[in-house]
């Protein structure tokens, strides 16, 4: 089953309600979600961060990368 899981845990990351690690009957399911997770990180969360989401290996992984 394909998951979502983010790549590393920023500190805003931590003090959310997101759980790291998510499994999904699809990897179209996963690949929604994991679009929703960066979308709500990058609107919500203190903007230090940039998150994306790629495909790897089956599953579907958030990177976390610095802002500017």
């Amino acid at each position: 089953m394909p998951f979502v899981k983010i790549e590393k845990e920023c500190k805003c990351f931590q003090e959310s309600d997101l759980k790291a690690i998510e499994e999904f009957e699809t990897i179209d399911e996963a690949l929604e979600k994991a679009n929703e997770k960066c979308n709500f990180m990058n609107e919500n969360f203190c903007t230090k961060h940039h998150f994306r989401s790629v495909y790897e290996d089956g599953n579907m992984i958030i990177k976390v990368e610095m802002n500017g």
